[in-house]
C-alpha cells in the first residue's frame, strides 16, 4: 500500500512530455530528409537562382526581414503588450517564442561551425564541406540557414499559442516558410539548409512550450492523512 501511495504521489499531470514521440519523429524525419535533398540542392539552386523577377525580388526582401536580428523588436514588443495589456496568451507566446529563438540559434551555429558548408554563391557543389574549426568565413557557413532558423526560432510560438485559429496559424507558418524559400531565391542556402532549420526552429518551439507549460503548473497525486484517508488532487501555478 505504501508503495502504491508513493507511485501516485509521484505521478504528474498529464501534460506532454518535454521530449516525446512527436518530437522524436520530427527530428528523424529533419535529419532524414535534410539528408534526402542533397541530391537535388544544385538543380533547385539552379533554378531558384536563375528565376528572378521584379516582384520576387521585393517579395525575398520583405520575407528575408523576419529571419533578420531587425524582427527581433517584434516578440518584445508582443511580450510587453501581453504583459501589461492583459493578454496572457500573447504574452506567453511571446516569452515561448524569444526562449526557443535562442535554443534554436545554438543549435544552429553549432552546425555552421561543425560543418563549415560552401554556399551556392560560393561554390557549384553542394557536397563541399570544411569540417570542424572556428573560421569565420561567411563563404562556408551555409549549414544550417541563419535566416531560416531565426524565422523558425520564434514565429511558431504564435501558431501553437494560436492553434485554436487555424487561418492565423496557418499563415504564420506561410510567413516562416516564406522566409526558408527566400534565401534560396537569394542563393544563399541551400534546399537541405532551411529545411533542416526550419525543423531544428519548429522542434526547439515544442519543446520550450511544452517546458514551460510543466514549469508554471504543477499537479500531483499526495495522500490525505488528516480527517480521513485518501489520496488529493493538488494544483499549484
Amino acid at each position: 500500500m505504501i508503495g502504491i501511495l508513493l507511485l501516485l504521489c509521484g505521478q504528474q499531470d498529464s501534460l506532454p512530455p518535454v521530449w516525446g514521440t512527436t518530437e522524436t519523429v520530427a527530428a528523424v524525419a529533419t535529419v532524414g530528409l535534410g539528408a534526402a535533398l542533397l541530391p537535388f540542392d544544385e538543380p533547385i539552386a539552379a533554378y531558384a537562382s536563375t528565376n528572378h523577377t521584379e516582384a520576387s525580388r521585393t517579395w525575398s526582401a520583405g520575407s528575408k526581414f523576419f529571419g533578420s536580428g531587425y524582427a527581433l523588436p517584434i516578440p518584445v514588443g508582443l511580450f510587453a503588450i501581453g504583459a501589461f495589456g492583459g493578454s496572457p496568451r500573447l504574452e506567453r507566446a511571446s516569452e515561448d517564442g524569444m526562449e526557443a529563438w535562442i535554443l534554436t540559434q545554438a543549435v544552429v551555429q553549432t552546425g555552421k561551425y561543425g560543418f563549415h558548408r560552401h554556399r551556392p554563391s560560393a561554390s557549384g557543389s553542394a557536397f563541399v564541406f570544411d569540417g570542424p574549426s572556428f573560421s569565420n568565413n561567411d563563404a562556408d557557413l551555409s549549414f544550417p540557414s541563419g535566416h531560416s532558423a531565426s524565422a523558425w526560432g520564434w514565429l511558431p510560438a504564435y501558431a501553437m499559442e494560436y492553434s485554436d485559429h487555424p487561418c492565423a496559424a496557418a499563415a504564420i507558418y506561410a510567413v516562416a516558410a516564406s522566409t526558408s524559400i527566400s534565401r534560396l531565391h537569394d542563393n544563399e542556402h541551400w534546399a537541405s539548409d532551411v529545411f533542416v532549420s526550419a525543423g531544428i526552429g519548429w522542434i526547439a518551439n515544442r519543446v520550450v512550450r511544452t517546458w514551460n507549460l510543466r514549469r508554471q503548473t504543477s499537479v500531483a497525486l499526495v495522500p490525505e492523512l488528516d480527517d480521513r484517508v485518501g489520496i488529493r488532487l493538488v494544483w499549484s501555478p
